[in-house]
């Protein structure tokens, strides 16, 4: 039986009793020495032991040790000012940052009077513990070219930015078809969405009509932020008999065409009209009914991770935490949860990428409140001054909502998805759990 790994790092610091090790999940992680350890060399971290990675190179983070201290040579950048607002500019004013070591110290000043924001540049940092990270900046080596360092470029502040305008930046167009569902569609557009019902009630069956030979008034429903609901119909694929003009058609063993197996999968598609209304001239049916998803295929780089549970896809998103979005500053005042919960927005929501609208009720809205007060209030007057303004962001699990069709007539006001539940509730900067 293997020895499950925890995390891996590298020793920063190292006595007779402890060592220091450095982790990107977890900062410092103090161990006890067992009296063959070095520093300046990657290990492996597990529940009991620890052991060192044998032949380990990692080019984006080069450790050595010198004279007893551990240096480092990553790649770091800093803040552009001009493209942030003024309280997150302020807020990130001369900090210098580096995906695995965090925050860097620049208390001499190399960083800041010689790099222009939003320049990557190769350094050496050494281990020397500051207020706000592990690390301190030595030596400037040189700028470093623009391919290969862009893992560099999601930082702290541009999480920031894009999550505080990312409902501008989400919302809808006006002429997108998830609104305007009497526009022409662009038959050649190619769309990626999720399959969020894989039998349920075709809003376009004629209730009148007895079901056609391998139609059914059931079929599947994908979803994407642009289009919103799609039908993708449920054909049976019989198998015939072969004649002398035409050969047998067999069943299809694809996933995607076994309807049990389509719901949570990606799938990218076109949008089909149907000859009957491509006429038409007003447009007189919406798109969810006068179109289908045509030309069907698993993709296989999928944008988010889904899982079916009890019939229902499961999908996690996230989103930047706002007290003024769950409820006013007068009822945040009242100590009572019985009268304060009647208080709570009930139009609660966040806009995501992959799934548009997610509405959050006030029982996942409580949650979240509670959570986050009980946490400030465990806080020591230094460390609460300190994670004041620090980003917090909220994970929950979101699933289809009851009423996925009735909401997507009101779209974007009502959305498809649900918060089901809190997953966790972290700090943006160094991801220190609050909830879990």
């Amino acid at each position: 039986m293997t020895t499950e790994i925890i995390s891996f790092g590298f020793s920063c610091e190292l006595n007779d009793e402890t060592v220091k090790i450095y982790t990107i999940e977890h900062g410092i992680v103090e161990l006890k020495n067992t009296g063959d350890l070095e520093l300046g060399v990657w290990y492996d971290l597990s529940e009991k032991s620890l052991e060192q990675r044998n032949k380990y190179e990692n080019k984006q983070c080069d450790v050595w040790e010198e004279d007893g201290e551990v240096f480092a040579r990553v790649l770091a950048i800093g803040p552009n000012s001009f493209f942030l607002d003024k309280d997150i500019s302020q807020k990130y004013k001369y900090a210098v940052w580096n995906p695995f070591l965090k925050f860097l110290d620049d208390g001499d000043n190399l960083f800041k009077d010689k790099i222009r924001g939003d320049d990557v540049v190769e350094i050496i940092v050494k281990y020397a513990p500051w207020k706000n990270g592990n690390f301190k900046i030595v030596e400037l080596i040189e700028e470093a070219p623009f391919e290969g360092s862009s893992y560099c470029r999601l930082t702290p502040w541009t999480l920031e930015q894009m999550a505080r305008n990312m409902t501008e930046a989400l919302l809808p167009k006006p002429n997108s078809i998830c609104i305007d569902q009497f526009r022409r569609i662009q038959p050649f557009d190619v769309q990626v969405g999720v399959c969020i019902k894989a039998e349920a009630v075709n809003v376009a069956f004629p209730k009148t009509v007895k079901p056609s030979l391998g139609v059914k008034p059931m079929c599947s429903y994908l979803f994407t932020p642009t289009l919103g609901l799609v039908r993708w119909c449920i054909r049976e694929m019989k198998t015939t008999e072969p004649t002398s003009s035409k050969a047998a058609v067999y069943n299809v063993n694809s996933d995607m065409f076994e309807v049990g197996k389509r719901l949570g999968k990606w799938f990218s598609f076109k949008l089909v009209e149907a000859k009957k209304y491509r006429s038409d001239e007003p447009i007189r049916a919406r798109a969810l009914i006068r179109t289908t998803a045509g030309n069907v295929n698993e993709v296989q780089v999928v944008p988010k991770e889904t899982r079916v549970v009890n019939g229902e896809v499961e999908i996690e998103a996230s989103f930047l935490f706002d007290p003024k979005m769950f409820e006013s500053e007068e009822n945040s005042l009242i100590e009572d949860w019985n009268l304060r919960h009647e208080g709570l927005r009930t139009d609660t929501h966040f806009w995501d990428t992959n799934l548009g609208r997610v509405e959050v009720y006030p029982t996942e809205s409580e949650t979240i409140i509670r959570a986050i007060e009980s946490h400030r209030q465990s806080l020591g007057p230094r460390e609460a001054e300190k994670l004041e303004k620090e980003a917090i962001v909220v994970s929950v699990t979101s699933v289809v909502h009851v009423n996925f069709i009735r909401n997507f007539e009101k779209y974007p006001n009502h959305g498809i998805f649900v918060a089901r539940r809190v997953n966790t509730i972290c700090y943006l900067n160094g991801g220190n759990i609050i909830y879990q």
